[in-house]
């Protein structure tokens, strides 16, 4: 069948205009969700910001003068910046609503970073930085326009603009990174064992303020009355749903303080805190969740640091491996990075409260205290682990090179050989070279002459001594009985 050149082209045409076609859809599209990315959570925060504002507003009867003002402030708050109010500056603020946005930026960013190569992952997180640091900037100036309304001073500009980098940038870190953790591990030449120690510093982390989160909660009940009366003070229904709320807020700084608390560290918000052995009292700001805050010790208190032991050796057990110096190294890594990440918690869950002075827990002791307990548990635990019977074994078989599949090496053993089967005459045939074994190509006759099978006196003479190296030696043929085990029959008869 004859197709014409015509026909040929015009099909081709078509395909070019499809795949352009489709090449400009999926442009267009990874255009649009860029522009989600950048804008999406950022868009639907400030909205929520500012019905909330315009909510707190019309509850205190206040004039909407200030709406933008507010929304402004709000949003920089969110952010972790720092706020001056009538000359009192607020550093400790909320985490709820920044974990919150931390999480949805996470997830957003996963989504599209999985449908990109890796050529465009810098775009998604540039595009998911992009757009809050716009919306910050607006923000700045709506609070800088409405500082004569609310009395609030303006931020320093790079630290608001560092505080929205950092907050968008994690998420969006974490959401790329999702899935691809192998990945960059192998492209970073981490060690074999660093992604355990991550595994099992995250274990200690989470297990740290899970502890905190059971100790405040047994607070809060414990003074239950204490937080009643504080809500009573909210001025009416709207006034303690105000408090309430503000409290939830704070939750993860409670949570992180009552982890700090738990290894050793002391927590504080004004004058009043302790730690497990000693308490302050002092002025606290009229907030429910502040009633957790002891007055005086109870002589059980520092048993709760059984709660911290446990942790560590749950995490210690997570780190443990039959090498020692590998489980050392995992532990003492874990320690490390479980105190960093405590360091970093209690840093940013604390700061300036005003006229009351500083909230939070003691940032070096709080490291010092994690480092100390999941280093000096986990190396007891390491040693224990690695004196039980079971990790001997195993040690062995790892040394061993052993995983659990069996090795030819492994099977070939003197069991299976049978070596005391073998006489010395079968280990002498094993000297011989069969390769060459072939009776079409070289003359076997003299050799099987003798009928024995035994070399003859000439054949065994052309072997040279130890003191006669330069002799010449002349190729001898095995007979064919001696190297296969069977009675050899010549074809011709003669065998």
């Amino acid at each position: 069948m004859v197709i014409s050149t015509g026909d040929t082209l015009s099909t081709r045409l078509r395909e070019l205009r499809r795949a352009q076609r489709r090449h400009d859809a999926h442009s267009a599209g990874s255009t649009r969700e860029l522009v989600v990315v950048a804008f999406g959570v950022g868009a639907a925060t400030m909205l929520l910001i500012v019905v909330l504002a315009l909510a707190s507003l019309l509850a205190a009867g206040s004039s909407l003068t200030g709406l933008t003002a507010a929304a402004g402030a709000m949003w920089l708050s969110v952010h972790q910046v720092p706020l001056t109010i009538s000359e009192v500056t607020i550093g400790i603020l909320p985490l709820l609503p920044t974990l919150v946005i931390v999480a949805i930026v996470a997830r957003v960013t996963a989504g599209a970073a999985s449908r990109r190569g890796r050529s465009e992952i810098a775009a998604v997180l540039l595009a998911a930085v992009a757009g809050p640091l716009l919306i910050t900037v607006l923000s700045l100036a709506l609070v800088m326009d409405g500082s004569t309304v609310l009395t609030v001073a303006s931020p320093n500009v790079l630290l608001a603009l560092a505080c929205t980098v950092a907050v968008h940038g994690v998420g969006a870190g974490l959401g790329v990174c999702h899935g691809r953790w192998a990945e960059i591990g192998a492209r970073l030449g981490v060690a074999d064992w660093a992604p355990n120690a991550l595994r099992a510093a995250a274990v200690a982390v989470v297990g740290l303020l899970s502890a905190g989160a059971l100790l405040l909660v047994v607070r809060l009940v414990w003074q239950f009355s204490v937080v009643g009366d504080v809500l009573t003070q909210g001025n009416g229904v709207a006034g303690a749903l105000g408090l309430t709320v503000l409290s939830i807020l704070y939750l993860p700084n409670m949570v992180i303080g009552a982890a700090a608390v738990l290894v050793g560290a002391d927590a504080h918000i004004g004058t009043a805190g302790g730690d497990l052995f000693s308490a302050h009292g002092g002025s606290v700001p009229p907030l429910p969740i502040a009633a957790v805050l002891p007055s005086t010790v109870s002589a059980a208190a520092p048993g709760l640091m059984v709660l911290t032991a446990t942790v560590a050796i749950v995490a210690a057990r997570r780190a443990a491996h039959v090498d020692p110096m590998r489980a050392t190294r995992t532990v003492a890594a874990t320690a490390g990075l479980a105190a960093v990440a405590m360091v970093v918690l209690t840093w940013i869950g604390g700061g300036e409260l005003g006229e009351l002075g500083s909230a939070g827990a003691t940032v070096p002791a709080t490291g010092v205290f994690t480092f100390g307990w999941f280093a000096v548990v986990g190396m007891v635990v390491t040693l224990v682990h690695g004196l039980l019977p079971s990790t001997r074994a195993a040690r062995r078989a790892w040394y061993a090179g052993d995983d659990g599949v069996a090795d030819l090496d492994d099977d070939l053993d003197a069991e299976d050989l049978e070596y005391g089967d073998l006489d010395s005459d079968d280990l002498d045939r094993d000297r011989l070279d069969t390769d060459d074994h072939d009776t079409d190509d070289h003359d076997t006759d003299g050799l099987l002459a003798t009928g024995s099978g035994d070399l003859d006196a000439e054949g065994r003479d052309a072997f040279p001594g130890d003191d006669d190296p330069t002799v010449e030696v002349e190729p001898v043929r095995a007979p064919a009985s001696m190297v296969f085990g069977v009675q050899y029959t010549d074809p011709d008869g003669r065998g």
